[in-house]
């Protein structure tokens, strides 16, 4: 009987999307458990649903069955994709199926930090209200014809520009494919990186991990921002240099950051960035929602079920490893 192995338990399969699977052996490791159980598990598994665990060249090294690694959404960048293709063996994404849960949790981190929400909370919870001075010390930013810069335009980031669309804001982005039909059909001008950072007042980050993304954002890209603008990141930590985030955010050259995503996670919890008053942090939990965990559980399955039947996947990552498995 195949088996699939579950690294985590992050990707928790929905039930309807379980179900389809009935006839394949599956195996939950738990969020704390060690390489040793790991690297045992993986040995037989013929599936590798990888949700936040790092898929490294020593774990395909010890599935001589494993035919294929999914990831339950569209970065890859936790998975030894040349190691994977060296050992012949497919990585397959579910691009798209997060999309909406991410564009929603960057809008909501853009209103929480505008408006000082979780800070403003946690004062009333204190105790505090007008007459500690809550109000007063309080003044909040509007969306409303503001100008959104969008780093990168996929799935999340044509999502996030619709969004915005309803907050009527202009919407600017930077991509490394500046087709004019996409920017008509997005609703977006194609600028330079640094004319969207000079004139957002939103800059929210949704592009993909990349050799060529990791620290885009570092001093010199925040020094461009203006004084008043807010930056969001809901994509990758590495794409922000925190140590320049932080200085800037301290130093009130930028007013703000949303952030759901950092450079170590877990971070602890002595992080700098959670000592300045000015950022609102949440746990990496953009995709965590019932619809997204049902669609990404969905086309997991489907993919599963295409493999089995002797059919190529959808959404393969590494192409080039056709042919050698």
């Amino acid at each position: 009987m195949s088996k699939i192995l579950y690294l985590d338990q992050k990707p928790a399969m929905a039930p309807e999307a379980a179900a389809r699977l009935q006839g394949l052996h599956s195996v939950v490791l738990p969020d704390d458990a060690s390489e040793e159980q790991l690297l045992n598990e993986i040995q037989d598994a013929k599936y590798v649903v990888a949700g936040g665990r790092k898929v490294t060249a020593q774990h395909l090294q010890s599935a001589p069955l494993l035919r294929c690694v999914l990831v339950p959404g569209a970065g890859v960048d936790h998975v030894d994709v040349e190691s994977a293709t060296a050992h012949g063996i497919q990585v397959v994404n579910a691009p798209g199926a997060n999309a909406i849960a991410v564009a929603e949790i960057a809008l909501g981190l853009m209103l929480a930090v505008a408006r000082s929400i979780p800070q403003t909370y946690a004062g009333v919870r204190a105790g505090g209200w007008v007459d500690d001075t809550i109000r007063a010390q309080v003044v909040g930013s509007e969306l409303s014809e503001k100008t959104l810069g969008l780093v990168g335009l996929g799935n999340i980031g044509s999502r996030v520009a619709r969004i915005a669309k309803g907050f009527e804001m202009k919407v600017l982005c930077y991509t490394r494919r500046p087709d004019p039909q996409r920017a008509v059909k997005a609703g977006v001008v194609f600028v330079s990186l640094e004319e969207l950072l000079s004139n957002a007042d939103f800059v929210v980050i949704c592009a993909a991990l990349t050799p060529s993304t990791r620290g885009l954002i570092g001093e010199k890209e925040l020094s461009l921002m203006k004084k008043d603008a807010y930056l969001v990141n809901c994509a990758r930590g590495p794409i922000v240099d925190e140590a320049a985030l932080y200085s800037a955010l301290r130093n009130g050259q930028l007013k703000g950051a949303g952030l759901d995503v950092l450079s170590v996670e877990p971070p602890g919890a002595h992080h700098p960035l959670f000592e300045l008053p000015n950022v609102v942090v949440t746990p990496h939990l953009g995709s965590r929602t019932k619809g997204a965990i049902d669609r990404v559980s969905h086309m997991i399955a489907d993919e599963i079920l295409r493999m089995e039947a002797g059919e190529q996947p959808l959404n393969l990552v590494n192409r080039e490893v056709i042919g050698k498995n």
